[in-house]
């Protein structure tokens, strides 16, 4: 990477809700081409300040503008109740980052790329095969198949949890990870290593009105037109794996990597360096030298 800093700076992103969108601009050290920016969103329970700066960094280094952002109710972003688990409202903050990438000042509006991991990873496939604009997808141990996924973990054990408790209030908090969590106890130690320094809680909110399990992005990999590169974790006890081969193959411009992680080791320093260059080198491929 390279020893010069990127600049950064704060964004708000105002949306149709009127809850602002948190996010944060890399200035590129070089430009690369045409002015190519890089939109960077976290999984469903994490922000832009876990784990994903080691990676805006070193796009911004290779001469790449970066916006990452956190969704709404999360993190430096607007919204109540707070860490409320929304796919249709995270895809909705998808496409307003986006369209607020290709105004920033320097960005060619045709050169934008989208970068997520876990179930964000599942929300780059579906805003790009619904985005022909969109230049180029980078999907990091996607959370691809959310019936797979609901399945294999403690989802429907959490769904359960949250029915119950749905007289209460249209609103439900859960711990995220546990017994009543959606995501195994042994992902407690990743989640607070990774995400202390934002203030992680273990916590949760959902409403119910689009239960995980019907969200199945990896059946729209078809329709991107866009290259993709999808990084899968040999050792991934989170993400089906199936679905996330199965969205490499749908992809007509796919391009699948393997590493030997769990679903969090892509942000462990032994392993940003090898994932972020494949990275890094997937889009200069694909967006510098135009190779298909």
């Amino acid at each position: 990477m390279s020893e010069r800093s990127s600049r950064r700076e704060a964004v708000r992103i105002p949306t149709g809700s009127g809850d602002a969108i948190a996010a944060t601009f890399y200035e590129p050290a070089d430009a690369v081409g045409l002015g190519a920016c890089v939109v960077m969103g976290a999984g469903g329970t994490l922000t832009q300040g876990d784990g994903i700066p080691a990676y805006a960094e070193r796009f911004a280094a290779a001469g790449f503008a970066v916006l990452t952002f956190d969704y709404r109710h999360w993190g430096r972003s607007e919204g109540r109740p707070r860490r409320l688990a929304s796919v249709p409202l995270q895809l909705a903050d998808w496409r307003t980052a986006v369209e607020s990438a290709r105004g920033l000042p320097g960005v060619d509006p045709g050169r934008i790329v989208i970068w997520g991991m876990s179930l964000g990873g599942g929300h780059v496939l579906g805003t790009a095969a619904a985005d022909p604009r969109i230049a180029a997808v980078i999907a990091l141990v996607p959370m691809a198949d959310g019936l797979a996924f609901s399945l294999n973990t403690r989802v429907l054990r959490f769904t359960f949890h949250a029915v119950l408790r749905r007289a209460r209030g249209r609103f439900v908090t859960l711990p995220a990870v546990g017994a009543a969590g959606a995501f195994p106890a042994d992902s407690l130690a990743s989640f607070e290593r990774l995400g202390g320094p934002t203030g992680w809680r273990n916590e949760i909110v959902t409403d119910l009105d689009y239960p995980l399990l019907l969200y199945r992005p990896y059946r729209l990999a078809g329709r991107i037109d866009a290259p993709v590169l999808i990084q899968l974790g040999e050792h991934d006890r989170l993400a089906p794996r199936r679905a996330v081969e199965q969205a490499a193959r749908r992809a007509p411009r796919g391009d699948l990597r393997r590493y030997p992680i769990d679903h969090f080791g892509c942000f462990w320093p032994q392993h940003v360096d090898e994932v972020a260059g494949d990275q890094i080198a997937f889009l200069r491929d694909r967006l510098v030298h135009g190779f298909p």
